[in-house]
């Protein structure tokens, strides 16, 4: 059986239709104009089957070993995301900020 899907965000009758949502077809003045317009389309009930899009990592993990410039020593370069800064021994950086007074 067809039915009539949004494309676009239509408001209609009091309500806020989304993309992919089914339109009703009662007003066929309004159907019709949707169609011409672009705004709608007639579907398939068995042709809307949803794609799932897996997730990649966008940098490497962090730990793993490898070359880097400049170089830290043997054994010390790390690719990748940085490990915390306890974890590679990095020292509190002192606040920036003005202090406030006390008058």
């Amino acid at each position: 059986m067809e039915h009539l899907t949004a494309v676009f965000p239509v408001l209609f009758g009091n309500h806020n239709y989304e993309p992919g949502d089914e339109l009703p077809v009662y007003d066929t003045g309004s159907v019709r104009e949707w169609i011409n317009n672009g705004t709608a389309i007639w579907e398939e009930d068995n042709v809307t089957e949803k794609c799932t899009v897996k997730a990649r990592m966008a940098a490497a993990m962090p730990g793993i070993t490898g070359d880097a410039y400049p170089s830290a020593g043997t054994g010390q370069d790390l690719v990748g995301k940085l490990p915390s800064r306890k974890t590679r021994g990095a020292q509190t950086e002192p606040s920036k900020g003005r202090r406030k007074s006390s008058a």
